[in-house]
């Protein structure tokens, strides 16, 4: 009976600590895009961004972005591309004017919805090795569009969380 009773307040405890983690503030509906282009990417400026024209991986995938509606901030189209063992980055393709901008931070979030075409933030994570690998530490964060700035802004980030890696 003991047991089962640790078990179930060990349960409760790992659930109020999950939903604790569910960040209330960072709602996409409180961050709106302006206008949600129908545009899709027609061509990319890479004299707006060289360094990712330089490596073939992101050209590649920045490139595969012509044609596409925007799925994030009414404008831009979302791309990620892998930059190594254990490493992917994400780059945004403005619609509007084909520019490339390099992701504050690595990858969209892996979980379903991490962006709208109606909204300016974006669940983004980080990952790093730790003391040179194979285990990596995953930090979570939020960033948003800043229109009137026209640049990226890390809203939120989480403190890293090791991941064991087999």
């Amino acid at each position: 009976m003991k047991r089962i009773l640790s078990g179930l307040v060990l349960l409760g405890c790992a659930v109020g600590a999950m939903s604790a983690g569910a960040d209330e503030r960072f709602k996409f509906e409180a961050y709106p895009a302006s206008a949600v282009s129908s545009k899709a990417v027609s061509k990319i400026d890479w004299k707006s961004n060289p360094d990712l024209a330089g490596y073939w991986k992101s050209k590649e995938a920045v490139e595969a972005t012509v044609g596409k509606k925007p799925d994030f901030a009414g404008h831009f189209v979302v791309a990620r591309y892998g930059c190594g063992t254990g490493c992917t980055a994400s780059v945004f393709v403005d619609a509007n004017n084909g520019k490339v901008y390099k992701a504050p931070m690595n990858e969209t979030s892996t979980k379903d919805g991490a962006h709208k075409p109606t909204s300016n933030i974006i669940f983004m994570s980080d990952y790093r090795y730790v003391n040179g690998g194979p285990d990596m530490t995953e930090t979570t964060g939020v960033v948003a569009w800043n229109e009137k700035a026209s640049k990226f802004e890390i809203l939120h980030k989480d403190k890293p969380v090791k991941l064991e890696m087999d």
